[in-house]
């Protein structure tokens, strides 16, 4: 399994340059990231790969191919090994597509990067609600990118601090807004048609509305007619870059304490058998290998098996917003 610290700090030292380590131009990770929970508050659920639902609270380990669901009047911080970090607001889902790392040998404290430690590739999917991010100078000569995935388009992160609102209004309408804080962001086309390469640079954003459709057994929200007026991009509010500067700030101070001490590769292996006793009721024993190839190329395998009553599986990729 990754090995992980958290100490939690009273005094956070002074940022300190971590120089990103080049592997080689236009490489291409092949080694699953970790991501870890900073924070958590309310009901905060991740749904597997296999269809099976857990609960998030602080310290908590997911991997790509995780779907990430907030309820109302809840939260979660997470933090990436390549640097980055990720507050979900309430109401949100958001699914880990794609999260690859090259490994690192070194320490890595998230309160010290000012760029990623080694090239990475991440695709996030925010299908409803609302999120902060902040992502860490990214090795993009050597191949690195990260991705966000909405209904409306896709954002290119450049590294940078920035804020992505996706959330219907009940009557078959959508509000979307993308706000840069700092850096650079370029929004692409998604299932509209937007103008090529929109860039959103420092305290600057971009607001549309657009029709919805929600498919009922899904959930899944699907864009059905562009905005009627052209995308523009405009300066960002004082109010709302005081909104965006203190969820960073929190985020930030959360996930200070974070230290990732190795990237390796992780593999999970998951079989669940569905039983009936003689009482006649169901139970589910889910039995998990867990495969972890550190940096000098040993491997580890633990399996932890769980039995629970049989449930239903939560839909994988989202939950039922907003919308007609």
């Amino acid at each position: 399994m990754y090995k992980k610290i958290f100490s939690w700090m009273l005094v956070i030292a002074s940022v300190a340059f971590v120089p990103a380590t080049t592997l080689g131009q236009n490489s291409t990770p092949t080694d699953g990231g970790l991501i870890l929970v900073a924070k958590a508050v309310g009901d905060v659920t991740a749904v597997g790969p296999d269809g099976l639902t857990i609960n998030l609270s602080k310290g908590s380990e997911i991997t790509q191919g995780y779907v990430v669901n907030t309820g109302e009047d809840s939260s979660v911080i997470l933090a990436f090994s390549n640097g980055a970090t990720i507050n979900l607001a309430q109401d949100s889902s958001l699914s880990i597509d794609e999260f690859l790392q090259d490994p690192f040998s070194d320490e890595v404290s998230l309160a010290e990067l000012t760029a990623e430690p080694t090239t990475s590739t991440t695709k996030l999917n925010l299908s409803r609600g609302e999120l902060v991010g902040n992502v860490k100078k990214l090795n993009s000569d050597a191949g690195s990118s990260f991705e966000v995935q909405t209904p409306v388009g896709a954002a290119g992160i450049r590294g940078t601090t920035f804020r992505i609102i996706f959330r219907p209004d009940g009557s078959g309408r959508a509000f979307f807004s993308l706000t840069t804080a700092e850096g650079n962001v370029v929004l692409s086309s998604g299932t509209m048609d937007l103008p090529a390469g929109i860039s959103v640079t420092d305290n600057n954003e971009v607001e549309v509305l657009v029709d919805v459709q929600v498919d009922a057994t899904t959930g899944e929200i699907t864009v059905t007619r562009a905005p009627e007026t052209p995308v523009t991009v405009t300066e960002t509010p004082p109010t709302t870059q005081a909104e965006v500067a203190a969820v960073a700030q929190e985020v930030s101070t959360a996930a200070a304490a974070v230290v990732f001490t190795t990237a390796t590769s992780v593999s999970r292996t998951t079989t669940t058998t569905t039983t009936t006793d003689e009482e006649g009721e169901e139970e589910t024993t889910t039995t998990t290998t867990t495969r972890t190839t550190d940096e000098d190329g040993e491997t580890t395998t633990t399996t932890t098996t769980t039995t629970s009553p049989a449930a239903t599986p939560a839909t994988p990729r989202t939950t039922t917003g907003d919308g007609a």
